[in-house]
């Protein structure tokens, strides 16, 4: 598939500006200059970079430069989550599974939300399960009555999963009942978050190949940022959180006047 000018330098520049947000994080502050000498641009364009990156509140600017902000999570905050929340994320399972039926294609997105989801989905029939992640296809390989589709790309480091054009292109050749998404962090006001732009690329070609799509949500990641929007919460048909969601979160989400599922036991 070619790619047109305009789209290179879209990708050129948001990935510009999740490396000025990690070179941020590991220096905790940087100037103008420093910045300028970094990323070999000019300085209008570092400015306006910063610009929009305080606009949606990943970094502060400072007199001549920037610093980091320490609530804006990482690809290692990411990382270092996945093991966390796990009963929060087994209720989620549990509801979200009453939306798949047999005979379906579906996707199950990277993140261990589905693979709670995956490890029950053994009983079902003619399904086939669209997923790029390989602990997720892991847990239903061996299923006889599910058919997997996985998708090819660049393997992501310590994530697991695959990502980037190459998944992309492959992504938009599919047309599937239902995706299950699951992002880093969810913003009320600006939608689902994750910290890296090939994993939000690759979020956002999911959700264009589904009929329906499903955000899976721990309280926890709500209320947070990352680098790279996924999709605002309009674009979902339903989001599923935790009974440990705040109640000023739940009353904001209820404002977009979509489902909303609190999972869990009382």
């Amino acid at each position: 598939m070619k790619t047109n000018e305009n789209e290179v330098g879209k990708l050129f520049a948001e990935e510009r500006k999740e490396q000025i947000i990690s070179y941020l994080r590991t220096n905790k502050r940087a100037n103008i200059h420093e910045l300028i000498d970094k990323f070999q641009v000019s300085g209008a364009t570092i400015r306006a970079d910063l610009r929009e990156l305080e606009s949606f509140g990943y970094i502060k600017r400072t007199h001549g430069g920037a610093m980091y902000r320490e609530d804006m999570l990482s690809d290692q905050d990411g990382i270092a989550s996945r093991d966390s929340y796990g009963q929060e994320k087994q209720w989620i399972a549990d509801k979200a599974l009453q939306f798949i039926q047999n005979g379906e294609t579906i996707i199950l997105d990277a993140g261990t939300t589905n693979m709670h989801l995956a490890r029950q989905l053994k009983e079902y029939e003619n399904l086939t399960v669209v997923t790029n992640d390989i602990v997720v296809a892991g847990e239903i390989y061996q299923c006889p009555n599910i058919k997997i589709i996985f998708c090819g790309g660049e393997m992501r480091p310590m994530y697991g999963c695959t990502a980037g054009a190459g998944t992309m292109s492959f992504i938009q050749r599919l047309s599937v009942d239902r995706a299950f998404i699951s992002p880093n962090a969810l913003s009320v006001s600006q939608g689902a978050f994750t910290p890296n732009f090939d994993l939000a690329e690759t979020k956002r070609a999911f959700m264009q190949s589904a009929e329906k799509n499903y955000l899976l949500c721990t309280s926890n990641k709500i209320g947070k940022k990352a680098m790279c929007q996924v999709a605002r919460i309009e674009e979902f048909d339903a989001i599923f959180t935790d009974i440990h969601i705040r109640n000023h979160d739940l009353e904001a989400l209820k404002l977009a006047e979509i489902p909303i599922y609190v999972c869990g036991e009382e």
